[in-house]
């Protein structure tokens, strides 16, 4: 059967309503692309209006820039004709004149050139309009003022208010000019200039003063003011100059005639223009403050042009980017519309395509397929429909198999996503069950060690057993970072406030070099919810401070109070560390971070961060001239009277009203500790009894439970004398720590220990 032309059944087909052709889906996929290609036209010259506009201003600005670099150039080639004729007048005679008259010639071309560039800057900026007629009126008078000029000093003010007229029209200029740099360029050229004149000031009166030896009435006042005015006008320069123009002025404004002209002039200044002071050769400052002067002059000069540079750079970029802009909005509208037609059209021929074969099935090819299976002349092949929707099926298919693929993809990657998280959890909590398995084995261990130490009397042995319960202790709170990390709860805890004093040296205790640590911190007390996370806390840092330190250095902790709370300081004399790696390190310090592979090599630092975040304590380091200093800020929230420690008993203080906390025992203190020289604070210096420190002995310890002194040589040093402490604490000379050993030992709240001291009288963790 031969396919059907689709214009032929189109035209058999075509929709009754004349309105169809709005309906159509060309129209409809055509309708929104124009909308949006007219917004884009739009946009686009409104965009190119833009570009036309700052290509303008850019203009304008070019304008304003050479009107600067005019006025600023006349303003030296005046302030040089000034010169030459005061020269000529205190030389006397006619030898200069032919310097005068050149002089005169190259302001006259100044002149001209400025005159040229206001008249343009008129048009640019209208309101320039007075300061402009300003200068062009006092200029009106430049040649009755030269001739008075030869005969006397009656003709500088009139110079004085011509070259004050044009700084006027320089400092207005700025305020003229759109473009933020450029208006700063203007700035420092205006500076400069106003420099350059105030300088030239300076220069004709202290000539004059060297020359006749004295000062006139109102002289020294008024050189006051032009150095002032002139520092004033400096100061604003070094303030607005960016980096290339800052670069020009200490390498331009400087020099042997720069030092000593003012020199010069704060000698007269300084001494209120004593004799000897004015006892300078004129000329020699003439000479050193004209150099100064032309290097006034040079920088000028550099800043004018890289100002013209730089407008002119401006106005070339802003015209291209007019062109660029309008070239590419017309291309983008073009090409928008084009390609919005080409597509509503095969959009359009492929639906009409899949519209006739649909009419094909329904108005032949089914009748007719009808008629073949009731004459029995079986099922037809693919029909005329069939041939038209191939292309269009195979589309269809495609877009199918592209959804399709992406679900399975989706939903392959929800189900990775949770398979992982799962996996994550579940490590998480296998670490912290071991974490806490860990904790609860060392503690266990803990209390044995307590007993060997108990019914330990040799010194070498008990000093072992306590190196071995020190790194028991150390064992602990590293499974306790663990835990940390895994987002569980170390379990120390208080049911009473605690002195600072004792929570640090409880965190000192916990480190290998306890002995380093020197504390000097102010009287307050913790909260004890919060005390056990802020000996973990400062554990951290001190270990830290230590293993990154001399072996025989020493590590403050020294604290202030403020207005909202404490700031802890751990100093260390480490090697420092680098300024990249300090951000980082505070960074992790502000941000605590999940547990990761990430966090074992740093695992102290994450889990500062984590504790500092429960209570809201901000960890920061920082570099020293000799180490790093870790800052804790403790906020008043941590906090508590000290009152609600001191005024309990002495022997409660360590232990609240109630049940006491097992982690905690309170600090060594009695009449025979005392402070070394050296200043830090509680050292141990002596080697008092039990009794002594108010130590008392567990409950159910007969009274006489103490072991006796060992009669005989300890350690090969001299026999202990009666009543004296065994164990580490005996052997240790004086001074030799700085913090007791045992004192203040934290241990888990979940696991209490045995109450009161050891058999050899030593505070228990």
């Amino acid at each position: 059967m031969p396919l059907p032309h689709p214009a032929r059944v189109r035209r058999h087909h075509r929709p009754a309503d004349p309105t169809g052709h709005l309906r159509s889906v060309r129209v409809q996929l055509l309708a929104p692309i124009l909308v949006a290609t007219v917004g884009l036209v739009v946009l686009g010259a409104a965009q190119t209006g833009a570009a036309l506009d700052a290509s303008a201003d850019a203009d304008r600005a070019r304008v304003l820039a050479g009107t600067a670099t005019a006025t600023v150039r006349l303003v030296h080639e005046l302030e040089r004709e000034l010169g030459e004729t005061a020269a000529l007048r205190q030389r006397g005679g006619a030898a200069g004149r032919p310097l005068v008259d050149a002089q005169r010639r190259r302001v006259d071309a100044a002149v001209t050139r400025y005159r040229s560039a206001s008249a343009d800057a008129r048009h640019a900026a209208p309101d320039l309009t007075p300061v402009l007629n300003d200068a062009d009126g006092r200029l009106g008078q430049l040649a009755p003022t030269r001739d008075l000029a030869l005969g006397g000093d009656r003709a500088d003010p009139a110079y004085a208010t011509l070259v004050e007229s044009l700084l006027a029209v320089a400092d207005a200029l700025p305020a003229q000019l759109r473009d933020a740099e450029l208006a700063n360029e203007a700035r420092e050229v205006a500076a400069v200039a106003a420099q350059e004149h105030l300088s030239a000031l300076e220069r004709d009166l202290l000539r004059g003063v060297f020359v006749r030896g004295a000062l006139v009435r109102g002289e020294l006042a008024g050189l006051g003011r032009l150095r002032g005015a002139r520092e004033q006008r400096q100061a604003e320069f070094l303030r607005i100059a960016a980096g290339p123009a800052n670069s020009a002025w200490y390498r331009l404004v400087g020099g042997a005639d720069v030092e000593t002209a003012r020199r010069m002039r704060d000698g007269v200044l300084d001494s209120d223009g004593g004799p000897e002071s004015l006892k300078t050769d004129g000329d020699a400052w003439y000479v050193a403050q004209s150099g100064t002067i032309r290097r006034y002059n040079l920088l000028g000069r550099e800043l004018s042009d890289g100002l013209d540079r730089d407008a002119a750079a401006l106005a070339r970029t802003a015209r291209q980017r007019a062109l660029l802009t309008a070239g590419a909005t017309s291309t983008v509208a073009l090409g928008s519309l084009l390609t919005a037609v080409l597509l509503a059209v095969r959009t359009s021929r492929r639906l009409r395509r899949l519209r006739v074969a649909a009419l094909t099935m329904a108005n032949r090819e089914l009748p007719d397929r009808i008629t073949a299976i009731a004459a029995g002349e079986g099922a037809p092949g693919a029909g005329t429909a069939t041939r038209l929707t191939d292309g269009i099926r195979r589309g269809r298919d495609e877009v199918a198999q592209v959804a399709e693929a992406f679900d399975t993809v989706n939903k392959a990657a929800l189900r990775l996503a949770g398979e992982q998280a799962e996996l994550r959890l579940d490590v998480t909590r296998m670490a912290e069950a071991l974490a806490r398995r860990i904790r609860t084995l060392i503690t266990r261990q803990l209390r044995l060690l307590d007993e060997f130490e108990r019914e330990e009397t040799d010194p070498d042995a008990l000093a072992r057993l306590f190196a071995l319960d020190h790194l028991a202790a150390r064992l602990r709170r590293n499974g306790e970072n663990l835990l940390v990390l895994a987002g569980g709860e170390p379990g120390r805890g208080h049911e009473g406030a605690l002195l600072l004093d004792d929570v640090i040296r409880a965190s000192a205790s916990e480190i290998e070099d306890y002995p380093r640590v020197e504390i000097d911190v102010p009287t307050a007390a913790v909260h004890g919810a919060a005390a056990g996370n802020l000996v973990h806390l400062l554990a951290e840092l001190l270990e830290n401070a230590t293993v990154y330190s001399p072996p025989d250095a020493r590590v403050l902790v020294d604290g202030r109070r403020t207005v909202d709370g404490l700031t802890l300081r751990v100093h260390d004399q480490g090697i420092g560390i680098s300024e990249t790696r300090l951000a980082t390190i505070n960074e992790r310090l502000a941000a605590p971070a999940t547990l990761s592979s990430a966090a074992a090599g740093s695992m102290g630092l994450h889990v500062v961060a984590h504790l500092a975040a429960r209570h809201g304590i901000r960890v920061q380091l920082h570099r020293t001239a000799s180490g790093t200093v870790a800052q804790v800020d403790v906020p008043e929230s941590v906090l508590t009277r000290v009152e609600s420690v001191t005024r309990r008993p002495a022997a409660e203080r360590g232990q609240p009203a109630g049940r006491p906390a097992p982690w905690f025992r309170p600090r060594v203190t009695g009449p025979a500790l005392s402070r070394p020289a050296t200043g830090a604070r509680d050292l141990v210096t002596t080697t008092p009894t039990p009794a002594a420190l108010g130590i008392q002995p567990p409950p159910g310890t007969p009274a006489d439970d103490h072991p006796p002194a060992v009669a005989g040589p300890v350690a090969g040093g001299p026999p202990l004398p009666a009543g004296a402490i065994r164990g580490v604490a005996a052997v240790r000379p004086p001074g030799a720590a700085l913090l007791a050993p045992s004192a203040a030992r934290i241990r888990p709240a979940s696991n209490p220990g045995p109450a009161g001291t050891t058999g050899a009288g030593l505070p228990r963790r």
